[in-house]
């Protein structure tokens, strides 16, 4: 049960990471007039959940 709970987990953060770089390119591409966007937020803000991600993966035995 817990096996499918971590994988579950990774799975969904991987997912969640995905649709937000298509998300921060869209917004960052098409450049809203009133968009505080900037590219070091962006950059930033894709590296936390890649960083969530990596730990997720990196202690699984955590999990397990």
């Amino acid at each position: 049960m817990s096996d499918d709970f971590y994988y579950a987990l990774v799975i969904g953060w991987a997912v969640l990471l995905i649709f937000w770089l298509f998300t921060l390119i869209f917004i960052y591409y098409r450049n809203p007039p009133k968009s505080k966007l900037t590219k070091k937020l962006a950059i930033g803000s894709f590296f936390i959940f890649l960083l969530i991600l990596f730990f997720i993966i990196k202690f699984d035995s955590f999990f397990l």
